[in-house]
């Protein structure tokens, strides 16, 4: 089976392309084969997985001193887990002054440690 929309040779088994990704046309007759020849293939991906080199992030993209910041001037407020992308913990700390002021010092050490995560669940270092 050849793709047309990217001329790769493949096999059967698939219903989508493993290098464009579009859907393939099976033939509805079972004609003499046609000589194939391949034009080009694209990126060199493999057929298996689409996206094989994905670097995943380790660590938040937000800077743990101005998280640290926010949270000594704001944090009664929320204004560190606004910062981190918490919505929800952010107008919970809003409405109760920081966790009445213990979740405030909690988070300024847990910050200050390293240990205090984003919305995705990422370390803000």
């Amino acid at each position: 089976m050849v793709c047309k929309n990217c001329g790769a040779n493949v096999g059967s088994e698939y219903r989508l392309c493993p290098y464009c990704r579009s859907e393939l046309e099976y033939p509805e007759s079972k004609a003499a084969p046609q000589p194939i020849i391949i034009q080009n293939v694209i990126n060199n991906v493999n057929p298996i997985n689409s996206t094989p080199y994905v670097e995943y992030e380790r660590h938040s993209k937000k800077d743990k001193s101005v998280a640290l910041i926010l949270c000594v001037v704001l944090g009664m407020l929320g204004g560190h887990c606004f910062y981190a992308g918490k919505i929800g913990m952010g107008i919970l700390y809003l409405f109760t002054c920081g966790l009445f002021g213990f979740g405030w010092i909690v988070d300024i050490i847990r910050i200050a440690t390293g240990s205090y995560k984003d919305s995705k669940g990422l370390p803000i270092k």
